[in-house]
This record gives structure tokens, sequence and C-alpha cells, in this order.
């Protein structure tokens, strides 16, 4: 095929010889993948024949003795990828080589212990991946004269920077990221050229940097997992057009009251796990492409923020462990209508008040029933390095939306749990323990056939637990504790695997797990247990992680 142009062989078994690689100087061969195959070092010498090519990915092989890239005489190539694998001469010093035109070169996973040296010789290098490697100690000031405009120097041992704050002013970076190191102290004054800053979990300190504020925009903030104080500046809220996350951090003050006032598009606003005060900012009602909103974990002070009803793709409200007061039924009693609401976490505030009986029946898409039992797409809220021709997930906030779920917990809500409950039949976990609801368990949640965990314990629930229930084929989880539940507890399927303690503290309940039986009753505990269908319940638990432990 001497006109062919790309060719991608990567993730399969291959092995040498390869015979139809008969690779030729005529080729016209621009692309060529081979990454994860058995290769060893021998595939180098037919590919060096490939003069024309432009991008070479040799990444993750298991060639044994390392390989010697200085050596290719590819004076085309362009980018080269190869991560994954023990390389020799990358400390020399001499351009005397074929890779000087360079443009993107990526070292992931290589146990690099150094900044290798040949970068130096690199006039062209825009991109540099040197993700997961052994590098410790500072990063050099040189570095920073190469025309770089994507870095990642994710997971190392780095912790600090050759030279002053303002060593990476002068360049041109669009995309850093420095996530996973040993990095401490004040923030580096970065150029404003940035668009997508990852810095997450180092030991940064001082206030946020006001640098970032001369940019236009950024399209990825993500300082999380450091330890910044002070307050969020103003110019930072108006400023994300994607992902802004601030989570496990010593800030204070109040939100600032100006998000998506220039027409922004912020998509995830992550602010959890700080000492954030005040109310909830009205301005996100502008934020139309707003899907995550997570706040938990402050001292916000608020009512229930009905108005974000009117956001049309918000999938995820975080509001747990705050200061959150008053009714989270809606003033005109109608129903709550989140359209596209995959999870809500409004646990261990003061909420208060009853939920009308229609209170989920607009909740749309927790109770879409399409795909049913089927559903597996991963709308994951990540970032992309931007790298040319390859990507790789930075394990950024991720969500996975077929867990829907519904935390309700450690609030004062009262009054009966609404039937239409029952309408949320995509939901993998129920939480509405630590409550004042009275009444009966509705039945109608024996449509709820995803249901995964379910917790209604330290109520005040009454009645008896009702027998369809066993029909939810799914549950791993159950925990109905410290109620007044009253008769005997249903058996079979499921119900046959949950302990004593799913019940305990219902002191009028009887029947096994309870040591209490009922009066005029016989039970074979054998042969029930030779009933129990452990099939789905075990895959459902490893596919969300839960605990056989509870079951």
């Amino acid at each position: 095929m001497p006109s062919l142009l790309e060719l991608d062989l990567s993730q399969n078994h291959l092995r040498e010889p390869l015979e139809n690689l008969n690779s030729s100087s005529s080729s016209k061969l621009k692309t060529l993948y081979l990454g994860r195959n058995l290769f060893s070092g021998r595939i180098l010498e037919p590919i060096s024949r490939l003069v024309k090519l432009t991008y070479l990915d040799l990444s993750f092989l298991t060639i044994l003795n390392p390989i010697n890239i200085v050596s290719l005489p590819l004076k085309s190539l362009e980018f080269l990828d190869l991560s994954g694998n023990t390389l020799s001469r990358l400390n020399t010093t001499s351009s005397d080589h074929a890779l000087t035109n360079l443009i993107g070169l990526y070292l992931s996973s290589c146990s690099l212990v150094e900044f290798p040296e040949i970068l130096k010789t690199l006039p062209n290098l825009q991109e540099l991946d040197i993700f997961n490697n052994r590098l410790q100690g500072k990063v050099p000031g040189w570095l920073w004269d190469l025309p770089l405009t994507k870095v990642s120097l994710s997971t190392n041992s780095l912790d600090g920077f050759e030279g002053s704050r303002e060593v990476v002013l002068p360049s041109s970076l669009v995309m850093l990221d420095l996530s996973s190191n040993a990095f401490g102290g004040p923030f580096p004054i970065l150029p404003p050229t940035i668009d997508s800053l990852i810095a997450s979990k180092n030991n940064f300190t001082g206030d946020l940097p006001l640098s970032l504020c001369n940019p236009r925009k950024l399209t990825v903030l993500d300082l999380s997992h450091n330890s910044f104080s002070g307050p969020i500046p103003q110019c930072l809220s108006d400023l994300v057009e994607g992902i802004m996350n601030l989570r496990h951090n010593n800030l204070n003050g109040m939100l600032p009251d100006i998000f998506c006032r220039s027409g922004s598009s912020l998509i995830t606003l992550d602010v959890s796990k700080n000492q954030i005060t005040g109310k909830l900012p009205r301005s996100l009602a502008n934020c139309n492409r707003l899907k995550l909103l997570n706040v938990e974990n402050n001292m916000i002070t608020d009512t229930f923020p009905f108005w974000l009803k009117a956001l049309p793709l918000l999938q995820v409200i975080a509001l747990g462990s705050n200061r959150f007061y008053g009714s989270i039924s809606s003033p005109q009693d109608d129903p709550l209508s989140f359209s596209k609401l995959q999870i809500i976490d409004i646990s261990r505030n003061n909420f208060n008040g009853s939920l009308p009986p229609n209170y989920f029946m607009n909740w749309s898409s927790t109770t879409s029933s399409e795909d049913h039992g089927r559903r597996q797409e991963n709308d994951q809220y990540m970032m992309m390095n931007g790298f040319h021709g390859r990507r790789r997930n930075m394990d950024f906030l991720k969500m996975l939306t077929p867990y829907t779920a519904i935390d309700f917990s450690g609030n004062r809500l009262g009054g009966q749990i609404p039937e239409s409950i029952g309408l949320l039949k995509s939901i993998h976990a129920l939480n509405l323990s630590n409550n004042d609801f009275t009444g009966h368990i509705p039945s109608s949640m024996a449509k709820l056939t995803e249901l995964v965990s379910l917790d209604l314990s330290r109520n005040q629930l009454s009645g008896n637990i009702p027998q369809e229930l066993t029909n939810l084929s799914f549950l791993a989880i159950l925990n109905m504790s410290y109620n007044k539940l009253t008769g005997q507890i249903p058996q079979g399927r499921q119900f046959n695997t949950f302990t004593e303690s799913s019940f305990e503290g219902n002191i009028n309940l009887c029947g096994p797990p309870l040591q209490k039986s009922c009066s005029g009753a016989a039970h074979d505990l054998n042969s029930k247990a030779a009933t129990i269908d452990y099939g789905p319940t075990l895959i459902l638990m490893l596919f969300f992680g839960l605990g056989i432990g509870h079951a």
C-alpha cells in the first residue's frame, strides 16, 4: 500500500518479525501507532527507514533493553510517544541527532529520576508529558526557555521551581498539570496565555493567585486538595468557562455573586470542604451550562435553592453538611422540577417540613425508564490533557451518572414519605435516615427495581414492611433500624441476606434475622437460605464498590 498515510496496530499482541512492515524510504507513511504490543528492540530497525514519519507511538512495549531514541534517523518526526518504556541516552546535550524537529514528546511512566538533558536540544518542543515518573526536587529553570505550551509534570515528587515565582511568566503555557506532587508555598505567577491549570494534591499555601485573573478565560481550574486560604477572588468567579474545582482547601468568606455574569460557560463548580459562609450566590442562575454544583462541608446558611430548577443541564446538587434550613417543598406545593437531576445530596442540614404526595413527579431524569437496567453511559467530568493525537483522563471529579442517588438524611423532615417516590425507577441509592418521617413505608418503593442501597433508619415509620420489597433483586444494603415497624419481616430473595442490624431497634418486629420469633409461625432457615439469589446483587455490589459485609 504505497499511498498509505496512517497505520494503527496498537493494543494487540503483535511480536516480531512484523513481516508486513516492509518499510522503505519511499513509503508515504506519516502516522504509525505500535503502542501496547510485544515488540522487542528489533522493531526500531524497520521503523528507521520510514523517513516521512511525523507521528510515532511506541508506548508501553515489552522491550527489555533501553530504547535509544537518539539513533533514529527520523528528521521529519514531530510527535514521539515513548511512554511506559525504559530509555537510554536521554542525558545527551548534543544536538547532533534527528529529533530536533520534535513538537511533542511523551515520556510518562518511564521511571525517569531527572529531567532529560536532551530536552535542551529540542528548540521546537511545545508539548511535554512526564507524568508518573520519579522526578524529585525542583523544576529546572531552563525548562521554561523552551517554547512549551502544554506540560504535564503530574504524579512525581517535585517540590518547587528553580528561580523566583515569576520563572514561568515569560513562557507561552496554555496547559499546565502539576497535580500529585509535593509543591508547597505560594503559587508561581503564570503567563496570561494559560487556559487549563491543574495543581491538585499538593501543599500550596497562601491566597489564591490573583495572576490567574489575567487570562480572558480559563477552561479548567483545579486547585483542589491544597492549603490555600482566604476568600475566593471575585475575578475568578466570572473567569472559568468549564471546570472550577477548589475542593478541600482552607478558603473562607462568601462566594462571589458574579458567576456567569459576562456569559461564561461554567460547567462544574466544586468548593466543598472549605469554610465558606453566607448564601449561595443567586448569580448561579445565569450559568445555563452548569451540570455539577458541590458546596458540601462548608458553613453556608441559606434556604433550599428552588431557583436552580431553571438550569436546564443541572445533574448534581450537593449541599450536604452546611447550615441550610427551611422547607424543601416549593412554596406553591408544586412538584419540584429538575429536568436532568441525577444526584442530590442535602444531608446533615436543618431542613424541615413535609413533602407533598407529588413531590418527585417531575424528576424526569431519575424517573426515566429508557434503557431500563442497561444504562451504562458515563457522563464523566474529566479533563483531557489536549496532547496531540492522544488523551488521558486526569481523574477529575468523575461522576458516574447511572449511579442516581438521593440523600436527604440528617435533617428534620417529617410527614409521610410521598408515594411518588415510586416514580424514581432508575435510582440506585436512597437515604432518608435520621429524620422524622412517619406513617407507613410506601409500597410504591417496590417499583424502584434498580435500587442497590436503601436507608430508612432512625425515623418514626410504623406498620408492616411491605412484602413487595422482596422483589428488589439488586438490593444489597438495607437499613430500617430504629423505627416503629411492626409484624413479620418479609422473607425470600435479598431479604434473606440482611443481618439483624438492618432491623434492630423496632421492638415490634419479629422473624429472621431477628432472634424474636413470630407467634404461631415456624421458620426453616436452611430452606430459605437455599432460595437466595446472589447473582445480580454481587454484580451490582462490585460495580458500585459496595461492601459485602453490609448485606
